[in-house]
This record gives C-alpha cells, structure tokens and sequence, in this order.
C-alpha cells in the first residue's frame, strides 16, 4: 500500500476545475541528483521532473511535510524549500519540494 501525506488536509482539497490554475509553469521531466539539506542532516536524491514552483524529488529515507530545506541542484544556486506532500514507497519516499523564493525556472530546456 502506498501511504501520501500532505500539508493540505482532506476538507480544504482543491476541486478539481480549479486544480489547472494551480501550477504556474509546466512540468519538465528533469533527472538530476539534488541535495536536500535541513538544519541537522542532509538527504540525497534524484529529480523526477521540475517547475519554476518546485521539484518532484525520490529520496531513499523519508521527510515530514512541512520541512523547511535547502535545495541544491548541481550546477545551480541553492534554494529554499519546503516538503509539500510526502509518498512513502518501499524502498524510500518520492516528496513534493516547493521552492519559497520567486526564483528563475531551474530545470534545462532541451534545444530542438
């Protein structure tokens, strides 16, 4: 059984009509080890796509929602974030990471 936990309580779920407006860029595949650093520890992981509003992030242990974090992306400044939901999987944890700055978009554009 695959167990969410989220910041957002059942009652205040977004509907579904209005779930479309809720990201303001679109989701790019991304692949790209990122380090997520709290205050006492650092977790380690890869990208599994990426917005101008956060990541998509599987990690091997786990984090609590509501997690404030620092971002590093290779190649890219740091970040703040925080963890917004948290899927628990057997082998690890796939979280949701929204980024707390206003930021330029993070993942690469591939060229055509």
């Amino acid at each position: 059984m695959i167990r969410r936990r989220t910041l957002t309580p059942p009652s205040l779920q977004i509907p579904p009509e209005l779930l479309a407006n809720r990201r303001r860029s679109p989701r790019r595949e991304l692949s790209e080890r990122v380090r997520l650093e709290t205050g006492d520890h650092a977790v380690s992981g890869w990208t599994l796509n990426a917005s101008v509003g956060g990541l998509r992030v599987v990690i091997e242990n786990s984090l609590d929602p509501g997690t404030e974090l620092t971002v590093w992306l290779d190649g890219r400044a740091p970040r703040p974030g925080r963890i917004m939901w948290v899927q628990d999987e057997p082998d690890g944890s796939i979280v949701g990471v929204c980024f707390l700055d206003e930021g330029e978009p993070r993942p690469s554009r591939s060229s055509s």
